[in-house]
């Protein structure tokens, strides 16, 4: 409905310890060797013939834009309903296996800790994943600034 705006979800509100599904996304090798050419020109990333050489075999995608691809999927999948002030921290990332062109890559976040940083403020602790077919790609721990209910 035009000029409605939808509430959005505040820290106190956020469930801790649930799952979310953020939605899924499919990395094409176009958009690997385009990425890579712009923010992470390694041979590995960017050269077939280079690429197959290494353990491996073939082009993968960087984990800058693996983690990039995440944080799509966390704005889009849930973020957006959030009262989200500001990202804070990225800690613990974990690169655990190679995202492969063609890859179908699933994003999760559970909420973890909510702390009251000061009036209408709070730090949302969360641990996101990144699923592939074969399993988890990537992990990692974000910080969160999220807005709580008006104080009177």
């Amino acid at each position: 409905m035009a000029g409605t705006q939808r509430e959005l979800v505040r820290a106190e509100d956020i469930p801790l310890g649930v799952e979310f599904a953020l939605g899924a996304y499919v990395v094409t090798e176009e958009e690997i060797l385009a990425f890579s050419r712009q923010w992470d020109p390694q041979d590995w990333h960017l050269d077939p013939d280079v690429a197959a050489v290494t353990p491996f075999g073939g082009i993968i995608a960087s984990g800058i834009h693996s983690l990039a691809i995440f944080q799509r999927l966390s704005v889009l999948g849930l973020f957006s309903g959030w009262a989200v002030i500001a990202g804070r921290t990225v800690r613990d990332v974990q690169l655990v296996k190679p995202v492969r062109p063609g890859a179908t890559l699933e994003g999760f976040i559970t909420a973890t800790d909510c702390e009251l940083r000061r009036p209408g403020t709070a730090m949302v602790t969360t641990y996101g994943e990144l699923r592939a077919e074969g399993g988890l790609v990537l992990s990692a721990v974000f910080d969160v600034y999220v807005a709580t209910a008006e104080i009177s």
